[in-house]
């Protein structure tokens, strides 16, 4: 079996990765499935396991804080697509800001389209 201890002080095996970013195995390896983390694979007699970097905790990082913001998995894996070839600029990244504040800002005015109609709705009696 591999140990953490046997693995260099910045490699972490995904257990000990989910645990340090808080949370899942299951959500990092579907993190990686999708292409947005990524690991190394070392073997350990018949058994492989991924290793996971440094790198890869500031990733998850930026993935759940762009989550926060609201932008989709897809949104945030062209985004580390752009990161990776170094096509990501400040003017990229403010664009894609303002797009998103733009989006959230409709839905706003949406959902307070609604809110005034179901006051309506609860003060005439229709209800």
């Amino acid at each position: 079996m591999v140990h953490s201890q046997a693995i260099g002080s910045s490699e972490f095996l995904i257990g000990e990765f989910a645990r340090r970013v808080g949370t899942s195995k299951d959500t990092i390896r579907f993190y990686t499935r999708l292409g947005m983390l990524s690991s190394v694979d070392r073997r350990a007699g018949s058994r492989t396991y991924a290793l996971y970097d440094e790198s890869q905790v500031e990733r998850y990082e930026f993935i759940e804080f762009c989550k926060e913001l609201g932008f989709t998995l897809k949104d945030i894996g062209l985004a580390l697509g752009e990161m990776d070839a170094g096509t990501f600029s400040d003017q990229r990244r403010q664009t894609l800001v303002e797009n998103k504040l733009l989006e959230i800002e409709a839905k706003i005015s949406e959902l307070r389209a609604v809110h005034k109609r179901l006051r309506a709705t609860l003060s005439s009696k229709h209800c």
